[in-house]
């Protein structure tokens, strides 16, 4: 089980450094909120599957899969939000 947990944990860094290099690399604004989003889901996932293989079904583990739920649905809407900001900013039509 602790293995387990190592590996999902590493996984989680290994998507943060992922998109972290995404965010350097990306050229445009929008394509970076991609790589935005993509941190939010996948370290969302491997957090929460973290939280039930040490747990199981807790008070705890479902505290997480909650706020992860609401991470990725605000996530997902502040994502869209700013990127109609930056096509109406560079004067585009969303």
């Amino acid at each position: 089980m602790t293995l387990l947990i190592a590996v999902l944990l590493a996984l989680a860094v290994g998507a943060t450094w992922l998109a972290a290099l995404a965010l350097l690399r990306l050229p445009h604004a929008l394509d970076r909120f991609h790589a935005a989003s993509f941190l939010n889901v996948a370290t969302g996932v491997t957090v929460t599957a973290t939280a039930f293989a040490a747990d199981g079904i807790s008070g705890r583990s479902l505290k997480i899969l909650f706020m992860m739920v609401l991470l990725v649905g605000f996530g997902a809407v502040l994502s869209h939000a700013a990127g109609r900001a930056v096509l109406l900013r560079e004067g585009r039509s969303a």
